[in-house]
């Protein structure tokens, strides 16, 4: 890390001349922004992420774990995650994993499928809410949300709140999560057939919108008859809300090439159909704010909101799968998200990685497949 040195430049400049504290000033500058990891010059749509100068270090929170693909932390503190193909939702309280799980349930795990969607109600302070999307073994063989009531650690009187979701071996998307609207918001794959992303009565190949118990919303951009809050997307996996506007940034898996950062707007139309074009320029959708060839499979984004990182304020952070990278993203949402500044904060060192989230320390909190790490101050 580059700090400067005020004392000696104090003493130091009493004797320079102009052009000499010109040029300090200006390496001073240089040094603060090498510390914040920024930089100046916005990188192009597929351009690399530079390596971020470290003001941060990696610890391992929990290991000996078993694919922990989901994490969020509840209002109380207490860090839940799934277990992707077990079944089991596990608490971990005061920095202890319990012995029991929160709840176990049944789920195929063939291809992608599996125990992946996890999040809370936000009104869990008094209702205790907490909801889960998994592949169930069948018959049927469908993915569903589920709600559950939490009751000392243990997930009581379960409740199906959608069902009938498509499950195919592969091109699930699998997450879910509420807005700041107090809506349910549900990634779903395409299928495996890329015709059902731009057709607004599929569920498959877009996000869907939900009220919280299940029924569609009349404020859906195709109707209140359709969960759809957007079309063109393949396999979407994770996504999160701009602190400042709600709006929606998801990750998104393309074929051999694109894999993409999305703004998701309601009614936005992301272009993935058949016979799409790698590169894809067409004007009738909308562009990426990012996209990635190679691929990279990218997994778990979230945005950070807490003091520790003041220089992360606002920030997209997400993980992949392929390089095990953990990147930041400085978006731009005065300019429709565009990506200004990136960096690398992990490359590789854990192998593949599945979430990322911020706790309510501030560290962030990302999971690979058998541990919870996190980033904490150097």
């Amino acid at each position: 890390m580059h700090v400067l040195d005020e004392n000696s430049e104090s003493v130091c400049t009493g004797r320079m001349n102009l052009q000499a504290r010109l040029y300090l000033w200006t390496l001073g500058a240089l040094c603060l922004l090498l510390w914040a990891g920024c930089s100046s010059d916005p990188p192009p749509l597929n351009g690399p992420s530079p390596p971020l100068t470290p003001v941060f270090r990696i610890e391992t929170f929990l290991s000996n774990l078993n694919f922990p693909v989901t994490m969020a932390f509840a209002p109380d503190g207490r860090l839940f995650f799934n277990e992707l193909s077990t079944g089991r939702v596990r608490v971990v309280e005061n920095g202890q994993l319990l012995v029991d799980p929160f709840v176990e349930v049944s789920v195929e795990t063939s291809g992608e499928r599996g125990l992946l969607g996890l999040t809370f109600d936000p009104a869990f302070a008094s209702n205790g809410f907490v909801y889960i999307l998994h592949h169930t073994p069948g018959p049927p063989l469908e993915a569903r949300v589920l709600r559950f009531t939490d009751f000392a650690n243990r997930g009581i009187d379960q409740t199906i709140i959608v069902d009938d979701l498509a499950s195919t071996n592969n091109h699930n998307g699998g997450n879910i999560g509420f807005g700041p609207d107090g809506m349910l918001y549900i990634t779903i794959g395409d299928g495996q057939n890329p015709a059902n992303s731009q057709d607004p009565d599929s569920l498959n190949g877009k996000i869907l919108r939900f009220n919280p118990d299940g029924s569609i919303p009349a404020t859906n951009p195709f109707g209140g008859f359709r969960a759809a809050f957007n079309l063109g997307l393949r396999n979407s996996f994770d996504f999160d809300f701009h602190p400042a506007t709600g709006t929606i940034y998801a990750s998104e898996n393309g074929p051999n090439c694109d894999d993409e950062i999305n703004r998701i707007v309601p009614g936005g139309n992301y272009g993935w159909r058949p016979d799409y074009p790698c590169g894809d320029t067409d004007l009738e959708f909308v562009a990426p704010l990012r996209r990635f060839t190679p691929t990279i499979a990218p997994t778990g984004v979230s945005f950070y909101t807490g003091s520790v990182f003041p220089q992360f304020q606002d920030d997209l952070f997400m993980v992949d799968f392929n390089s095990g990278r953990v990147q930041r993203f400085v978006v731009d949402e005065t300019n429709m998200g565009q990506i200004v500044e990136s960096s690398i904060l992990v490359d590789g060192t854990f192998g593949a990685l599945f979430d990322i989230v911020e706790g309510p320390d501030g560290f962030l909190y990302f999971s690979s497949s058998n541990a919870i790490h996190r980033i904490v101050p150097q």
